[in-house]
């Protein structure tokens, strides 16, 4: 569980890092399991030097790696962040070979779609530094007026290397460099600018995302733009009876198949800058 000066932390500025969630006899397992599932993902083969490896639906897939997010200090500090009900998005486990990933928010939008929490907790196996390939955020970001007043049009956030409309290359942005240790779990709202840079291949990290509880026909809509696949969960979780995977995935199917308004990802009606 996460303390009320934790949560503030995380509502106020979209982030918050918790050093050494997991022991590092802990985190040793854990990489030792997310290793021995990539190679097996990957049919004993090497890494792709070009692309790395993705993988989706990676914690799914392992019966440790499911019990590391029924455990408390995710399942329980996620609920103390999303509240109740909230659902699972899915989980990643990717092995990168990219050396930077310019700034960017994964859920942009207007006011409506930024108060719709969309969480990511990114446990990274390797150590990460500002000098080599940390999570950089800015503080805030998640919220307007900043949200829209750092690219007015965040439709072009993938566009380039340096961020509108201020001309400024992307490791020049004000913002907060997380570095971190195996062990170490970065939360972060999906709304947050935030940006990778001189990171190298063989960079390994875990992410999983959670949504909360959709409370408006919108927010429904928002999900099945960005996260369709959430909608059919893992057989492996579809299937499993822990009551606590079972609250997160249990009414995806159901709303999944419900209709949804058409969705607009992003639109700001604003003068546009000069």
């Amino acid at each position: 569980m996460l303390t009320l000066g934790q949560v503030a932390h995380f509502k106020t500025f979209g982030f918050l890092l918790v050093p050494q969630l997991f022991s590092e006899s802990e985190i040793a397992r854990i990489t030792k399991t997310a290793d021995d599932h990539w190679l097996k993902l990957r049919d004993g083969k090497p890494i792709d030097p070009d692309h790395g490896q993705g993988e989706g639906a990676f914690v799914e897939q392992d019966a440790a790696l499911t019990n590391m997010v029924t455990a408390d200090r995710i399942y329980g500090a996620v609920e103390s962040i999303l509240g109740s009900g909230f659902l699972w998005a899915g989980s990643e486990g990717n092995v990168t070979v990219n050396s930077e990933h310019p700034f960017h928010p994964d859920r942009p939008g207007d006011e409506a779609e930024l108060a719709y929490t969309r969480l990511k907790i990114n446990l990274y196996l390797d150590p990460i530094t500002e000098e080599n390939g940390c999570l950089r955020v800015i503080p805030g970001s998640h919220r307007m007026p900043l949200h829209g007043d750092i690219e007015p049009d965040s439709r072009h956030q993938r566009r380039g290397l340096s961020v509108r409309p201020f001309d400024v290359p992307g490791p020049g942005m004000p913002s907060i460099s997380l570095e971190s240790n195996p062990g170490d779990a970065i939360f972060f709202n999906q709304s947050l600018w935030h940006a990778i840079f001189n990171g190298w291949a063989g960079r390994r990290y875990i992410a999983l995302k959670f949504a909360a509880k959709p409370e408006t026909d919108k927010h429904l809509a928002s999900l099945h733009y960005y996260s369709s696949d959430m909608f059919e969960p893992h057989s492996n979780w579809a299937t499993n009876e822990d009551l606590k995977v079972q609250s997160m995935v249990g009414t995806l199917p159901a709303l999944g198949a419900k209709k949804v308004p058409d969705f607009v990802p992003f639109r700001d009606d604003r003068p546009a800058m000069t």
